[in-house]
């Protein structure tokens, strides 16, 4: 790429990442899975004009919001902002070495989630808290937050009071469950962006992965984990069910993901038109029953094979 062309990519990718960052904070509902496309520009920078234009951005990004904070007293949140980063920078790192799925999304998750626990532990400390009362805090903190945008109604404290649960023992399950929701959501997360990115901005810099997404599949051993976590539940000690469910949680998450490589794979295959695709997948993350659907595919994919990934060469001729 040409030199004179890096301040045009930078500009626009700037420009981008804070009009993304300006409407997850304005508009109810829809801006929440707006801020999980803030990693996007920064990817997109780097594949288009190279590592310095995606520092740049981001670099450029964080002094405006300094700015802002600092002499017009404007609040930003500047943390969440580090946090997208991380993860954009990791999965771009990954992505252009042509890495799988498995290690691009899970590398760059992990690493997000490395430094949210990071921050975690200093932000417990700076308060004079344990990091287990500073985690009830911020789940309660949380929560409140999410019940006035999408809970208004008090639906979700109904059924809970139906369920026989109070508000206080959701809290309590969520906290033990941190875990493993802090890496399925940066997953999802990774996931969202490693897709779009490969949509919208494959260059020349960017390296074909060994294993496109469409044909990745969970390893086979995964399975043992489910039913191992499956039957820790069985144990009276509540620590142990803590752990089963966690571990138990990430393998749906692993399964889940299977499942959208199977639907990605028929799309491939029929030549669905994007804007269909988008919309399905959309709908399959929305509806509850749909995900679950996917889950017990990618499941049963481990038998039945759905995309003949294992049938012998002389077979597949």
């Amino acid at each position: 790429m040409a030199v004179r062309q890096l301040p045009l990519q930078v500009i626009s990718g700037l420009v981008a990442l804070l009009l993304l960052y300006y409407a997850s904070g304005q508009i109810p509902v829809a801006g929440i899975f707006l801020g999980l496309l803030l990693p996007l520009p920064i990817i997109l920078t780097v594949a288009r004009a190279g590592w310095w234009g995606g520092l740049l951005v981001t670099a450029a990004a964080l002094a405006i919001f300094f700015y802002l904070e600092q002499f017009t007293g404007l609040k930003t949140e500047v943390l969440p902002l580090v946090h997208m980063a991380v993860l954009a920078l990791t999965l771009a790192f990954l992505a252009f070495r042509g890495f799988g799925p498995e290690v691009v999304v899970g590398g760059a998750a992990l690493m997000a989630m490395a430094f949210q626990v990071g921050l975690f532990f200093v932000q417990a400390y700076l308060q004079g808290v344990t990091p287990l009362v500073y985690l009830e805090q911020t789940v309660a903190h949380v929560w409140s937050g999410v019940a006035q945008i999408i809970d208004q109604d008090q639906t979700l404290e109904k059924e809970l009071s139906q369920a026989g649960l109070s508000i206080a023992d959701m809290l309590t399950l969520v906290a033990q469950l941190a875990p493993a929701l802090l890496l399925m959501n940066n997953t999802m997360v990774a996931l969202l962006n490693y897709l779009l990115s490969q949509a919208l901005g494959p260059t020349s810099s960017w390296s074909e992965p060994k294993v496109p997404f469409p044909c990745w599949e969970a390893p086979g051993w995964l399975v043992f984990v489910l039913i191992g976590a499956g039957f820790l539940l069985l144990l009276p000690s509540q620590a142990m069910r803590a752990v089963a469910l966690n571990f138990l949680l990430i393998c749906l998450l692993l399964y889940f993901f299977q499942g959208l490589a199977i639907i990605a794979f028929g799309f491939q295959r029929f030549q669905v038109p994007h804007f269909l695709r988008w919309s399905i997948y959309a709908l399959l993350i929305l509806i509850k029953p749909a995900m679950l659907l996917v889950v017990i595919m990618g499941l049963v994919d481990l038998w039945l094979d759905f995309r003949r990934l294992h049938q012998p060469p002389s077979e597949a001729s």
